[in-house]
């Protein structure tokens, strides 16, 4: 048939060839014995009436709602139809597959909720319908629909998506030529899904992501193309893993051949099935979940809540049915008058506190735009925000105009002008919806990169029941095949003081004090740099130098003038090694330098160097902007509450243990020895605990922890592999020797591809700090001993880490490590 359905391989909503399968199970004992046409099933009327309904105006997006339609058909066409198999198939859905199909089994029962009770449409003169048809519907014997039933076989349980003959090109094989060179693998999908819970009446044109064929070829195809295996079978496994994590399918079957493998065989091939159970995350020490079990001495993470993403597949339901359901909506905001960061600060405490039976679960990065429709007006600061909500659609949207309100928003100014604060609901659950009031999915999201952007950040695979394409579908189209202006640049708080001395140059200051920098790779231009000011007497390389508050005020002079865009105050050392201090101690040591630096007017960020809780407390009261907490908030429970709390940009550090043990802690045996790997699945834990407690993604930077629970040689391979620590995949790194402990392994581990690291949250688009300066690595690598002749070393550091798209760079020598900086930004920043 021909018809419109959905897109094309194209992406377009244009008509297209579509092959239908159908099977009407009947029992033929009536024809059979009088030979009479009437008591057989009329196969011209049912092509007629599928060819009708298939090229009508159906207005169907999915092909399950499609598959439907056409089982309602074939079962209209007469009571003695008692079940239909259908097998409807789109030869141009993808580029690069055969078709997209999907199989579905139906009996009458299923669709009209009886074997005879599908309302009576009079006699027709194609010999469709009629009182005869309800008396043979009544005579059927039990027999024959039980036999209708078996024949349903498993379809009669689930029904299955099938992509067929997927050609990609990957490395594949062990022979030399297979390492070099790319070949052809055809790849068959299966993915089964249970069948709607409820059949008969409207159908149900809207399809989850475990179902939606091009995201997990989406997927799949990125996986595939950028992997190397030496086998068909690892590479099958890692198809299934990817559609069962990333996409969450339950169930998968995938075949996969090699064309080219033998020359008398059309190929060779493997065919495998898999469930969510088979890459579950299993338990490691301590009962933390996880992949790979925990960290040698480090604390569990916090559990998340039970309302985030992260396990919201894993909440029962509630045992009280009267319970409302909590409904899962994302909020668009933005801003452009007066102090915008703290505009959407203050927005998301409303979110938290006013809005009835709702909280935030999750928040995107932030970015500055330029207006979009009216443009003489001064550029916006958007995000985005998932809640938790038990209202409904229009009672939430009542509660957030009032929120507009009561922050001041005039409702009086002319349509798409300056706001003190905007949000809009972008999505709700799965729902479709257009009144006067309110469309869901947002009528104009498809042409907004300031909405899609911070949308993508918290869930790229949401689907837009009205267009048929997820939210990076529609993002990648606007930022590839679109004439909307490229004009949306991802920041970073560096300081949210509502006030600020008059005496800032800063071109923020008009907002009262906030600072934002473009840490993105794409978009930063120059490295920032993170001055080191250490107020203790025990620092590995300054130790004792500026513990006198003159001193210290005077050396952050000197930072400043030599470049420094934010100043580091310590008031512990974390050395190998080191001995603790207590916080009223550390207190004494850090506050009154900061106090004093902002008396005197230094106005660049302050960041403090703490893991504890009330410490940055009384820093930040006296005027610091950032916590800088080595321990990645693991340390003092009190700490991620407080910079949720607080507002305030988070430096969170990977770190194992505590300074004066973490030394013993460089054994990454397992992540098969891997420090990257090991560090990005701590990191990730961490990050999830923050975002748990409420901490915005856009506050939080982080730091891979250089010379904390990492050896010589491990410091090396961070700073070699650096972008691999925000990836979104990495493959197994061979290079390492393994331990002992897993050294019969090692065929197995070091297979090349993609590893399976089950992060609790991506860590893709987090800008990064690299902390190397004068350390000990370097020394072994120089022959340096003493940390002060360790500049140019540093200085090779420092390269590395902006080649590997660092961000902000913590160093000791400022006034050298600019020149270093400058010369290296110019190489390899755009």
């Amino acid at each position: 048939v021909r018809t419109v359905l959905g897109n094309d391989s194209w992406e377009r909503k244009k008509s297209q060839p579509l092959l239908i399968t159908a099977e009407v199970h009947t029992s033929i004992t009536s024809a059979g014995k009088s030979d009479r046409v009437t008591e057989s099933v009329h196969y011209g009327v049912a092509c007629k009436r599928v060819t009708a309904f298939a090229e009508s105006a159906h207005g169907l997006q999915s092909l399950e709602a499609f598959a439907e339609g056409i089982a309602r058909a074939c079962l209209d066409v007469t009571s003695r139809a008692l079940g239909v198999y259908v097998f409807a198939r789109k030869p141009r859905a993808l580029l690069h597959a055969e078709y997209a199909g999907v199989e579905i089994f139906r009996t009458r029962k299923d669709v009209f909720g009886g074997w005879g009770s599908e309302p009576a449409t009079g006699t027709s003169k194609d010999g469709g319908g009629g009182s005869d048809q309800l008396a043979a519907a009544s005579a059927l014997s039990i027999a024959e629909r039980e036999a209708t039933e078996a024949a349903a076989g498993s379809l009669g349980e689930e029904d299955r998506i099938v992509v067929k003959r997927l050609s990609l090109s990957t490395i594949i094989g062990v022979n030399l030529w297979e390492r070099h060179y790319k070949q052809i693998v055809n790849i068959d999908l299966t993915l089964h899904s249970e069948r709607p819970a409820k059949m008969g009446g409207a159908v149900r044109d809207k399809v989850p992501r475990y179902r939606n064929f091009r995201t997990v070829v989406d997927a799949v195809t990125e996986m595939a193309e950028k992997s190397s295996y030496r086998t068909v079978e690892a590479l099958g496994m890692a198809i299934a893993r990817a559609a069962i994590k990333q996409c969450k399918v339950p169930k998968i079957t995938v075949r996969v051949e090699k064309p080219s493998a033998l020359v008398f065989a059309a190929c060779s091939a493997i065919e495998i099935t898999r469930t969510a159970a088979d890459f579950a995350v299993q338990a490691g020490p301590g009962g933390v979940l996880s992949a790979a079990t925990s960290a040698p001495g480090s604390a569990a993470p916090t559990p998340p809540r039970a309302n985030t993403p992260a396990l919201a597949a894993a909440v029962p339901a509630a045992e009280d049915e009267s319970e409302p359901v909590a409904h899962s909506a994302y909020i668009a905001l933005g801003t452009n008058i007066g102090d915008r960061l703290q505009n959407l600060h203050q927005a998301l405490d409303r979110l938290n506190n006013d809005l009835p039976m709702s909280h935030v679960a999750e928040t995107s990065f932030l970015y500055e735009t330029a207006p979009m429709y009216v443009t003489d007006q001064p550029l916006f600061l958007n995000a985005a925000c998932l809640i938790k909500t038990r209202l409904g659609p229009l009672e939430l949207l009542d509660g957030l105009q009032r929120i507009e309100a009561a922050m001041g928003r005039d409702y009086g100014m002319y349509r798409n002008g300056p706001r003190v604060i905007d949000l809009d609901i972008l999505f709700y659950d799965e729902l479709v919806m257009r009144t006067e009031r309110l469309t869901i999915p947002h009528a104009l999201l498809h042409e907004r990169r300031f909405q899609l952007g911070p949308l993508c950040d918290i869930d790229r695979d949401l689907m837009h029941h009205r267009l048929g394409k997820t939210a990076a579908a529609l993002h990648r189209h606007l930022t590839t095949h679109s004439d909307v202006p490229n004009d949306i640049v991802r920041v970073t708080p560096l300081s949210n003081r509502r006030q600020r001395t008059p005496s800032s140059a800063d071109a923020s200051a008009s907002e009262g004090g906030c600072i934002l920098k473009s840490l993105s790779p794409e978009t930063q231009k120059d490295t920032v740099f993170m001055g080191i000011l250490n107020c203790t007497p025990d620092s590995f390389s300054d130790g004792g130098c500026y513990t006198s508050l003159d001193a210290a005020v005077e050396h952050a002079r000197e930072l400043v003038r030599c470049g420094a865009d934010i100043i580091d105050i310590g008031g512990q050392s974390t050395r190998p090694g080191a001995a603790q201090v207590g916080a009223d101690e550390e207190i004494k040591r850090v506050v009154p330098v900061v106090k004093r630096l902002r008396e005197e007017g230094i106005d660049v960020p302050i960041s403090v160097d703490t893991f504890y809780a009330d410490v940055a407390a009384a820093s930040l009261d006296a005027g610091a902007d950032i916590i800088n907490d080595v321990t990645g908030g693991y340390f003092d429970s009190a700490m991620l509450p407080l910079v949720a709390k607080r507002q305030c940009p988070y430096v969170l550090m990977h770190m194992r243990g505590s300074p004066s043990t973490m030394t013993s802690m460089n054994d990454y045996s397992e992540y098969c020895g891997d420090v990257v790997r090991g560090t990005r699945f701590e990191l990730a834990q961490r990050v999830r605990a923050a975002l748990d407690h409420g901490v915005p993604r856009w506050n939080i930077i982080l730091d891979p922890g250089i010379g904390f629970a990492k050896e010589g040689a491990q410091n090396f391979e961070i700073l070699r592999r650096l972008p691999e620590l925000t990836a979104r995949h990495i493959r197994a790194a061979p290079r390492l020797p393994l331990s002992p402990a897993v050294q019969d392994d090692i065929d197995i581990e070091r297979e090349e591809g993609f590893v399976d690291e089950d992060l609790a949250t991506e860590l893709v688009n987090y800008p990064v700090l690299v902390g190397s300066s004068r350390k000990r690595f370097i020394g072994s690598a120089t022959g340096r001993s003493d940390a002060k002749g360790r500049v140019w070393g540093t200085a090779a550091t420092v390269t590395a880490a902006i080649q590997g798209h660092a961000s902000i760079v913590r160093v000791h020598d400022v006034l050298e490590m600019v020149d270093v900086a400058r010369v290296s930004d110019r190489i390899y920043r755009c």
